[in-house]
């Protein structure tokens, strides 16, 4: 049975949002590239999309209406959290829809020189669907199964806007056309340096933290050394490597010819390990130490040597924390990677910095929004990866 508290946040999310789309801008149109937009309200930008436009608005608010009295309801309370949910996806992909024509009208108007992009009453709708769609899941005790299931059709929705061309008028999408082959060049260096980074605080971070649990008397010495890379600032972490590298580079003249100098992926990816490896060698030494002593001893009386006792017992037993750890690192580094374009190492933080120092929002948002897509996937990859183990220890990573 739902809380009161619960009964009322859904209907005052419902309201704020409705102001958010009266009063804030739903799309922002500019004459050109280099001009800032003009605002457009949700009710201005419906007048000129012609009746259909009104008549869908109209027929989704009555519904959205109905939805929230049928709540309080209690035998109808479940169906309607369903029923809202799907309303929800149909607001974000009915929102979506218009924006990409009026987008496209505004180009016509403008001979081809216009601009249009979603504004703040898109974004903070969006927020607040999140919101609103987190609270529902959680009235409806949903599991992961319904939780992704409703985030992924609601994202394949939006994909087959996109693949319909539907929002190609939009001007990230432009920039888009204008940049595509600089654009997957710098996804693939983005998961190159997410892949190299990952693989080395594995190889690095998994063996260091079963060795602090085997002798935890190093443990004081070594996490406060870790912790302390982490109060370093990305950029200067950077530098210092940079000019280390350059100076062993200039030593050792095999180590440019393998790729290992001053710039680009070495001192990036360098980097991106040292950050990486506080939160995964905590989580392996916690996990490790959370092992009951009893699920250990039954072990050594069952004459398990060592190697077998950390692999069939305790890396089994410490894997839902070890996951928490290894979700944190993997969601650092892909944000953190953006950064290392500033030393040559490429990625998709080279379009966000090109976008930045030009003043071309669009192109910022062109390349950010892989960035938070990929981390979203991250969550969710992890999210999903508890149903692999075992029943006793799905605690959610």
């Amino acid at each position: 049975m739902r809380s009161p508290a619960s009964s009322r946040t859904v209907p005052l999310l419902l309201l704020a949002n409705a102001g958010l789309l009266a009063g804030l801008p739903l799309l922002s149109e500019a004459p050109n590239r280099l001009l800032s937009g003009k605002g457009r309200l949700l009710l201005e930008a419906l007048s000129p999309a012609g009746p259909g436009w009104w008549a869908a608005a109209g027929v989704w608010g009555v519904a959205g209406a109905l939805l929230v009295g049928a709540r309080q309801v209690g035998a109808a309370q479940r169906y309607a959290s369903y029923g809202m949910l799907v309303w929800l996806a149909g607001l974000v992909w009915g929102l979506c829809a218009l924006s990409g024509s009026l987008a496209a009208a505004h180009q016509v108007q403008t001979d081809g020189l216009g601009r249009a992009s979603v504004a703040s009453g898109f974004w903070l709708t969006l927020l607040l669907v999140w919101l609103l769609a987190n609270e529902l899941l959680r009235g409806l005790r949903a599991g992961k199964r319904l939780t992704l299931g409703f985030w992924a059709g609601l994202l394949a929705g939006v994909l087959v806007l996109l693949a319909s061309g539907q929002l190609d008028a939009l001007s990230t999408l432009r920039e888009y056309a204008n940049r595509q082959e600089d654009f997957w060049r710098g996804v693939r260096q983005h998961l190159h340096l997410i892949g190299w980074t990952v693989g080395l605080t594995l190889a690095a971070g998994l063996p260091l933290g079963v060795w602090l649990h085997r002798q935890p008397r190093w443990a004081a010495r070594v996490f406060p050394a870790l912790s302390l890379v982490q109060t370093i600032p990305s950029i200067a972490l950077f530098g210092l490597l940079m000019a280390a590298l350059a100076w062993l580079g200039a030593v050792f003249p095999l180590l440019p010819a393998w790729g290992i100098q001053g710039i680009g992926l070495a001192p990036a990816v360098l980097a991106l390990t040292l950050y990486s490896l506080l939160p995964l060698v905590r989580s392996t030494f916690e996990g490790l130490a959370s092992v009951p002593a009893a699920a250990v001893e039954s072990a050594q009386a069952m004459g398990m040597s060592g190697r077998q006792r950390l692999w069939q017992v305790e890396l089994p037993l410490a894997a839902p924390v070890m996951l928490s750890g290894l979700k944190v690192m993997l969601i650092q580094t892909i944000g953190l990677a953006a950064v290392a374009a500033l030393i040559g190492a490429g990625g998709l933080g080279a379009l966000m910095f090109e976008g930045l120092f030009s003043s071309a929002l669009d192109l910022v948002l062109l390349a950010v929004a892989p960035i938070v897509v990929l981390a979203w996937c991250a969550e969710g990859l992890f999210a999903a990866s508890t149903a692999f183990l075992p029943p006793g220890l799905r605690t959610s990573p």
